[in-house]
């Protein structure tokens, strides 16, 4: 029982990590005819390197995860914190078009070492935006 416990325990936390890189739902939330998943957007991280070196650039690919109907244009920004900029090689993602954007982040060569919060916001032409908080870490050069 205890070694079953212990299996739980591991598969659960392994799910963790991919759970908080989805945003919530944006789009048509809420309640009518024209609500729920088909009818919403999320974006989704990839990998964030594991540490970004002060005045050094990396790059974190997100994605536009699309509900079956769903077909809006989606217009993205990025914010960082001081001394961090987030730069975004596409501003909007039109139906049909790449769901990939690339978020460049460059922490400043003066920025303190630690872990810093970059928002990523999808705002589509009608219904709600969401946001994706990415947490990348600076460490000294």
């Amino acid at each position: 029982m205890q070694k079953f416990l212990v299996a739980t325990v591991l598969a659960t936390l392994a799910l963790v990590p991919a759970a908080c890189n989805t945003s919530p739902p944006g789009g048509a939330t809420g309640t009518g005819t024209n609500t729920g998943s088909d009818n919403e957007f999320k974006i989704v991280g990839g990998t964030i390197p594991n540490s970004i070196k002060q005045g050094d650039t990396e790059s974190i690919k997100v994605s536009l995860v699309r509900g079956k109907n769903f077909h809006q244009t989606v217009k993205l920004s990025a914010k960082a914190p001081d001394k961090i900029t987030a730069d975004i090689d596409r501003t909007t993602v039109k139906d049909g078009e790449s769901a990939d954007v690339n978020v460049k982040v460059h922490p400043a060569a003066d920025v303190a070492p630690g872990d810093y919060k970059i928002m990523v916001t999808g705002t589509p032409d009608t219904g709600s935006a969401t946001t994706l908080e990415l947490t990348v870490k600076v460490a000294q050069k």
